[in-house]
């Protein structure tokens, strides 16, 4: 079964930079906008693979003193806190405001970005 390839990814420093570059390139006439899509949708795959190789399954506790906002749409649940304090079982942080993206890995059909 193929895992879904989120397009969140792409609102990363890494994921800007390289729409940048990439609008760059076809505005220069150096690459089509279809080769750009496609490397968009490489870039995609290629986090999302990675991600789900990599990371471990870790417990981490977040406790906030305010939970501002929270959604659920499509699928993805959204919550941003304030005033968070991060614990891992070695590690722990504080951080003013926090914004957890969580979606569903199991979903076969993913509704594409909004242009």
């Amino acid at each position: 079964m193929e895992r879904p390839n989120y397009q969140l990814y792409r609102n990363t420093t890494l994921g800007q930079a390289l729409q940048k570059t990439l609008d760059e390139f076809v505005g220069e006439q150096m690459i089509t906008e279809g080769l750009s899509k496609r490397v968009m949708e490489s870039f995609d795959k290629s986090f999302n693979r990675i991600l789900s190789q990599k990371a471990k399954n870790k417990v981490v506790t977040f406790k906030g003193e305010r939970l501002r906002a929270y959604r659920y749409c499509d699928n993805v649940w959204t919550f941003i806190m304030d005033n968070v304090d991060c614990r891992e079982v070695t590690d722990k942080g504080k951080v003013d405001r926090l914004k957890i993206v969580a979606c569903d890995g199991s979903q076969k059909n993913v509704l594409p970005a909004a242009s």
